[in-house]
């Protein structure tokens, strides 16, 4: 649907604008949509604790004060026929499943994209009944009319996994939002200042970075900025190998770049990534990476010897040597940078967007 003033209506559905990966993107994109050109409706199911503030004044936020995806089919119907929107982007593998199920119950003129935000076949393996999750997929994913992956893997993996056709995915790279940082310290000496920036949940590999760190063999101390579950499993494997003088839990941080001033090394533990938002940040930065060959985009953005160093997945006596190697090696940190914000700006990234929308209508 076109409003009165020529504008492409689209309507953008998020479980939360909470901490993490998938809500940054949201954020970024809302905040960065031309507003002249789109009439956006942002409807959260849950608002209640946004870390993410929208910014742009031309985005209409809706919170619709809904406890789960099952609960909200139909919020989000009353709101599509309130507002008759052109495009429905849903931004969550749960919620872009929910909606491909019940797609019949919209109208026929409302497309529906789909912003993948994991490996779904990974991502769903880990997932309370596996087997029919996996069978509602390649039952009623194919109902979504376009598919956004965030990387070359992603998109690979739902043509394997659930025989999901070509001409309906499409890569987007997220783009980077350049981090605020703590340029307070410039002195070159020991220890090594180490990062990493993650949600505190298995599938991040924190417990597999400390066993890393653990074999070091050079001064170090490492920082994990982030909260989450298994917050308290982490303190117990750091106090358990008597590492309390090395490694620090930070905490959330809306600036996590600035709590440790110039970090040499960013460190990355997932088992699995669709795209690394916080690796990405990191190199805005100027922070070199090492991180673990895990399924996901991890691979697209890291290039050895250039930003950093890929390690063989799970090898962690491997991590451990990268990272020494690293730290002696010469990182061209400006250049880092440079590449970075060129390879992924903000303009280039919304430009493809909007190519999608127009091309939806």
């Amino acid at each position: 649907m076109i409003n009165s003033t020529g504008k492409i209506k689209i309507l953008i559905v998020v479980p939360t604008l909470e901490c993490g990966g998938l809500e940054r993107n949201v954020s970024i994109i809302c905040n960065n949509m031309d507003t002249g050109r789109y009439d956006v409706t942002l409807a959260v199911l849950n608002n209640a604790r946004p870390f993410f503030q929208i910014t742009n004044p031309g985005v209409k936020l809706v919170d619709l004060h809904i406890a789960n995806v099952r609960k909200s089919l139909f919020a989000i119907l009353k709101l599509a026929k309130q507002i008759r929107p052109s495009i429905i982007l849903t931004t969550a593998n749960h919620l872009n499943l929910y909606l491909a199920i019940f797609k019949w119950m919209f109208p026929k003129n409302i497309k529906i994209i789909a912003r993948e935000s994991s490996i779904v076949s990974v991502n769903t393996d880990r997932a309370p009944l596996p087997w029919l999750y996996h069978w509602l997929l390649r039952k009623f994913y194919k109902n979504i009319d376009l598919i956004i992956c965030q990387s070359d893997y992603m998109r690979s993996d739902l043509a394997k996994n659930y025989k999901m056709p070509a001409e309906k995915m499409q890569i987007i790279y997220n783009a980077v939002a350049i981090p605020e940082v703590n340029t307070s310290d410039k002195t070159e000496t020991s220890p090594a200042k180490l990062i990493t920036v993650a949600r505190l949940s298995k599938e991040k590999g924190i417990d597999r970075l400390i066993r890393a760190v653990s074999l070091l063999k050079i001064p170090y101390h490492f920082t994990i900025v982030g909260e989450g579950d298994q917050r308290a499993a982490l303190q117990d494997q750091i106090n358990a190998s008597s590492l309390q003088q090395h490694i620090s839990l930070a905490g959330g941080n809306e600036k996590p770049f600035t709590i440790v001033p110039n970090p040499d090394l960013f460190l990355m533990g997932s088992y699995y990534e669709g795209f690394p938002n916080a690796m990405l940040e990191a190199v805005a930065a100027g922070i070199p990476v090492v991180a673990f060959n895990a399924p996901g985009g991890i691979a697209e953005l890291l290039v050895n010897n250039e930003n950093g160093f890929l390690v063989p997945d799970d090898d962690v006596t491997a991590f451990a040597a990268a990272i020494e190697k690293a730290l002696d090696h010469s990182f061209d940190k400006e250049k880092i940078k440079q590449i970075t914000a060129q390879r992924f700006n903000i303009n280039a990234v919304m430009q493809k967007w909007y190519k999608v929308f127009d091309g939806s209508r």
